[in-house]
């Protein structure tokens, strides 16, 4: 097994209890479902975003990143449209994010530090696998990784 596929499953494992802990979090009424809606798309909706600017960032997508994409994230895009995604929200996704994305860090830490560490680490995995999946890391893609990171911080 490749260590791609080992990253895919602890992925995958992590997030489902991630959702387990954002539902136990809703349930004690400390994350504010009317201004927010639902925890887990909440953060699930910035993690997407990481991640595809994160694929865009060495300028090029590729199928096997569309591959893991899908596979680990549960969209179906094919390289064309995640393309087409990329370009029409790359504004929306960029500089300017990173200011909301913080934002939403700050709520999560604010509501439960635990699920907010819990939430660095998967997307640190999620980062992991897109820039281990085309076989290819470039000095883009570490800049890029590099900037999630400090949004944390």
């Amino acid at each position: 097994m490749k260590n791609i596929d080992i990253y895919s499953q602890e992925f995958k494992f992590k997030h489902e209890q991630f959702i387990i802990g954002c539902d136990a979090v809703e349930e004690t009424g400390a994350w504010d479902k009317i201004s927010y809606g639902e925890m887990d798309a909440f953060y699930s909706n910035d993690m997407a975003c990481i991640i595809i600017r994160l694929i865009a960032s060495d300028g090029r997508v590729t199928e096997k990143e569309v591959k893991y994409l899908n596979n680990n994230f549960g969209f179906d895009y094919d390289l064309q449209t995640l393309v087409q995604v990329y370009e029409t929200s790359a504004e929306a996704i960029g500089d300017s994010f990173d200011n909301l994305f913080k934002s939403g860090i700050e709520i999560l830490r604010a509501v439960n530090e635990k699920l907010a560490n819990a939430y660095r680490e998967l997307l640190a995995l999620a980062c992991d696998i897109i820039i281990a999946s085309d076989g290819v890391v470039t000095t883009a893609e570490i800049e890029e990784l590099n900037r999630v990171k400090a949004l944390f911080e």
